[in-house]
């Protein structure tokens, strides 16, 4: 048996298609989407993330607006820049790139950005209107900013598996940020999901037991191949560097003799996730509306 490789970069040019047409529309009532990034220049994870960010922005017609910061940049700095970009109106959505420096507390630069411009969907407003909705559908319905990378994962599983419901998912990891709203996507889907972590027993045996594994700790090859079920769907959201590589949580090498689908590490999980992340820009320039 050999595993279909999903490609990110091919699934994801449908969303952008849509995203088009709606930023045509917006423009055409004197509204540009824009997105703000804020970055530590010269941290290397931080600058390849936001080169993505240019060019998925860029796919999408939306603006984007690069703000690098210093390394001896204070807190104060960070803080002032932020409240700055908070004011301007014609920025819709704001990325804070991690890392941050050690002087700088994350927790607070990220309690500044207001709703109207939490486009990862992290805040208290948006968090919680997403895990009080109970359908899938709700998400476009409600025009919900749901974090990117969870949607993602959602979506892949969406297209993979024809028939979700009573499927048994393993998600791996239990951040705000993708483990707990990817769990909560799925259990919208009818998915019965089981929520591991670092204090989970005997991981090997509940991977063996899904029919999809979601891994999203950032451990290299965490997950063997040999321990994954025959058939499964393995979506692979892990990210960490092996001697310059980026490499994924899940074994690929093995996971493609047992699985029927892998998302690689690069081009899987993250084109859609960038796309994703720019639809969120766009639905909340769209709140902007009259």
């Amino acid at each position: 048996m050999s595993a279909e490789v999903f490609d990110g970069f091919a699934f994801s040019e449908g969303i952008y298609e849509g995203l088009r047409s709606r930023v045509l529309k917006l423009k055409a009532r004197g509204i540009v989407p824009g997105l703000a990034v804020i970055y530590g220049k010269g941290v290397l994870p931080a600058e390849s993330y936001v080169r993505a960010k240019i060019k998925a922005s860029a796919k999408a017609g939306v603006s984007c607006g690069i703000i690098p910061m210093r390394a001896s940049d204070s807190e104060r700095d960070y803080v002032r820049t932020i409240q700055r970009v908070l004011k301007d109106k014609e920025i819709h959505g704001l990325i804070l790139v991690k890392p941050f420096p050690e002087r700088v507390n994350p927790d607070k630069l990220e309690s500044l950005t207001s709703p109207d411009k939490d486009v990862e969907g992290l805040g208290a407003f948006h968090f919680g209107k997403f895990f009080m909705a109970r359908r899938f559908e709700e998400i476009e319905e409600e025009g919900l900013i749901v974090p990117a990378t969870a949607l993602a994962i959602a979506e892949i599983a969406r297209k993979s598996i024809p028939s979700l419901k009573g499927k048994k998912a393993l998600v791996v990891g239990r951040s705000n940020i993708v483990g707990s709203p990817a769990a909560h996507l799925l259990t919208m889907m009818d998915v019965t999901v089981t929520l591991s972590h670092s204090k989970t027993k005997n991981l090997k045996k509940e991977v063996h037991e899904a029919d999809i594994v979601v891994s999203a700790v950032g451990r290299p090859h965490l997950i063997h191949g040999s321990w994954i079920k025959k058939g499964a769907v393995i979506i692979d959201a892990g990210t960490s560097s092996v001697r310059g590589k980026l490499t994924g949580d899940v074994d690929l090498n093995g996971a493609l003799k047992k699985a029927a689908l892998v998302t690689p590490i690069p081009g899987g999980v993250g084109p859609v996730t960038a796309a994703l992340l720019l639809r969120n820009v766009v639905s909340l320039a769209e709140r902007r509306l009259p």
